[in-house]
C-alpha cells in the first residue's frame, strides 16, 4: 500500500544503516521514513519500535507499514515507489563521544529492559538519537531491528548490554588505569 499523504524528499539527505535507509519527508522537517529491504524486515522493526515508543524509548511512530513515492525532482524522471517502511519522528544522531554520554546510553538500556523486558545489545552511539520532550533532549533507541535485541550484536562486549565496565559495573570505569 502506498501512503498518498507523504513524499520522500530524496534531494535533501538520507542516512543508511545495515538493514534500513532513512529519508526525510517533504515539507515535514521533524519526520522521516525508515525504508527496509523487504516487508518482513519492516514488520519486525515496526513491532519493536512500537513497543519502545509506547514507553517513549524510541521516536514516535506516525504511520503503519507502507510504501511512499519520491517527490519528483524534474519532469523527466520519476523513480519507483520506495520499499516497505514506516514514518517516524526524526531523532538526531551524535558522533561517538558527542553529546550522548555512555551514562545516557546505559540509562536507556536499563529503561528498555525494565519497561519492556528487551535487552538492547546493539546500543552504540549510532543506534541512539536525541528527540525533544518538554524542551529537553531525550535519548532514544533508533535501531529497532530484531538484530539490536540479539546478544550476537553485543556492541560493548559486556556480559550485560551497555557500555558499563563488566567488572565493576561503573560507567567510564578506571579499572585498567
Amino acid at each position: 500500500m502506498i501512503n498518498p499523504d507523504y513524499l520522500i524528499d530524496y534531494s535533501d539527505w538520507f542516512d543508511e544503516g545495515g538493514y534500513c535507509q532513512v529519508y526525510p519527508i517533504k515539507d515535514k522537517k521533524d519526520m522521516v521514513f525508515k525504508e527496509f529491504r523487504n516487508k518482513k524486515k519492516a514488520q519486525e522493526s515496526y513491532k519493536y519500535h512500537k513497543k519502545l515508543a509506547k514507553f517513549d524509548l524510541a521516536p514516535k511512530i506516525y504511520s503503519k507499514i507502507c510504501k511512499l513515492k519520491f517527490a519528483p525532482e524534474d519532469e523527466l524522471y520519476q523513480p519507483e515507489p520506495s520499499d516497505w517502511g514506516y514514518i517516524t519522528e526524526l531523532a538526531k544522531t551524535q558522533p561517538a563521544n558527542g553529546k550522548i554520554s555512555m551514562t545516557d546510553i546505559q540509562y536507556l538500556v536499563d529503561e528498555i529492559y525494565s519497561k519492556t523486558g528487551l535487552k538492547f545489545w546493539d546500543c552504540h552511539w549510532y543506534n541512539v538519537g536525541l528527540v525533544s520532550r518538554d524542551k529537553k533532549k531525550k535519548v532514544v533507541c533508533i535501531d529497532t531491528g530484531k538484530e539490536s535485541f540479539d546478544a550476537n550484536s553485543n556492541a560493548w562486549a559486556n556480559p550485560d548490554p551497555g557500555p558499563k565496565c563488566c567488572y565493576c559495573k561503573k560507567y567510564n570505569c578506571k579499572c585498567e588505569d
